[in-house]
């Protein structure tokens, strides 16, 4: 063998020794490498929170010392490793390969808790997409689906979430994604994140998403969001979930106004209950009667033991109503003839006397308005429905004729009036008190 021979193979095993204490040294600073094997450790692709992510996140000139500078260009040659970030033959890893190469993570890491990543991804769905969906496109109707493999999330989002959707998974008892405690209602920016798999109009087309209007019958979610865009506030209509009833006499009502949970309490939006497909009805504790706690009867559509009512059974929801004017005795009884006793019970001076002699003759029925005058009850009468108290003291809406005073009455015997002859010249005194 001669010199000439020699030099040659020096030169390469030169050359080799020089490119691997090139990577090895340069690679030094790099996080978890070890200089000796000129690798980073086992599992350090996957590792989730402190693998290569963190490494590239924490300071992305390290990675070139040994994957070349071309690193983030497709195709690149992965420099003296021969791994690019979007090399195909690696452990058999396509990494980055479908054109979606890596950027410096717009978030801390790890990021898996629902805690961190959920009022993120409710915000705007697209700041999730651009890395964790597939295909990455933002067009309206590209159906991506968040399950591109991230790190330890084998299945990407889908690890967690409803297979095909980017919803959190829901119990909901009839298997539609988004309908449990996390609400769709929730999500904002409707009109590009929904827009994804809903459609272009969130009217299905296009779309692996059903039509936002097969449950938002009333109007566009995007136009009247919230409750309006399933009914009216209150319901206002004639078809589920529309359904008008006595909605609108009931929000008039002071403390009901706006106030659904007064008879549909823990069933707002966000909840099971809201998306069930059922009216559920559970009223507030403020409106108990005295009699027991108050419910509905969904078959005869009518509510009992409520405190508003007297604890008496109420009208039918649809169609049934109730003449202030002439129908006091649908909410007031007597406390001493009909109990159990109820914060609107009338039980004071003569109340049951007269009622028993102004129920037994016909024309002068209807028996309360015979002394109260209900024009005075406004605003009083109903001002005060979630609590015991009275807002407005019943002797204020005693008719003028009667004359009330001190606990007596003087009633104006003069023709027209209705009091002719029930207490006739002199006046009788004291009346109303109790022997």
């Amino acid at each position: 063998m001669n010199g000439a021979g020699i030099l040659p193979g020096a030169i390469l095993i030169a050359a080799l020794t020089a490119i691997l204490w090139g990577c090895g040294s340069a690679g030094k600073d790099a996080p978890a490498f070890d200089i000796a094997s000129g690798r980073h450790p086992a599992g350090w692709v996957d590792a989730d929170g402190g693998g290569h992510r963190s490494g590239f996140n924490a300071d992305p000139s390290q990675c070139r010392q040994c994957h070349g500078s071309d690193i983030l260009v497709p195709g690149g040659g992965g420099g003296i490793s021969g791994v690019g970030c979007s090399s195909t033959g690696f452990n058999a890893l396509t990494c980055h390969a479908d054109g979606h190469l890596p950027r410096i993570a717009p978030h801390p890491l790890p990021f898996r808790d629902p805690a961190l990543h959920g009022p993120a991804a409710k915000r705007d769905l697209t700041f999730c997409r651009g890395c964790h969906a597939v295909p990455f496109s933002g067009a309206p109707g590209g159906n991506p689906r968040f399950n591109a493999k991230i790190g330890s999330l084998l299945n990407g989002c889908e690890d967690c979430h409803n297979t095909g959707t980017a919803h959190p998974s829901s119990p909901a008892p009839d298997s539609v994604p988004w309908r449990g405690p996390v609400s769709h209602g929730d999500a904002s920016n409707l009109a590009a994140a929904c827009a994804l798999c809903h459609g272009a109009n969130l009217d299905g087309r296009g779309g692996v998403g059903p039509a936002c209007s097969t449950c938002h019958s009333a109007a566009s979610p995007l136009s009247a969001p919230n409750c309006a865009s399933c009914h009216g506030a209150p319901p206002s209509g004639a078809v589920f979930p529309n359904i008008s009833g006595s909605h609108r006499a009931h929000n008039a009502l002071n403390l009901v106004t706006g106030a659904c949970s007064t008879c549909h309490d823990r069933a707002g939006i966000g909840s099971a209950e809201h998306f069930n497909q059922t009216v559920n009805v559970a009223f507030s504790a403020p409106f108990n009667a005295g009699s027991g706690a108050a419910s509905y009867d969904p078959a005869s559509a009518s509510c009992t033991n409520v405190s508003c009512h007297g604890g008496l059974t109420t009208p039918p929801w649809r169609g049934g109503t109730i003449d202030v004017d002439r129908q006091c005795n649908l909410c007031h009884r007597s406390r001493l003839q009909e109990p159990p006793e109820q914060f609107n019970s009338y039980f004071s001076g003569r109340h049951d006397f007269h009622v028993f002699i102004f129920g037994t003759v016909p024309m002068i029925s209807p028996t309360c308005t015979q002394c109260h005058d209900t024009g005075k009850l406004a605003p009083g009468h109903f001002g005060g429905l979630g609590t015991a108290a009275f807002e407005q003291a019943p002797a204020a809406t005693i008719r003028d004729a009667v004359n009330y005073a001190g606990g007596s009455c003087t009633p104006d015997n003069a023709p027209g009036n209705f009091s002719i002859g029930c207490h006739p010249a002199p006046p009788l005194t004291r009346v109303w008190a109790t022997p």
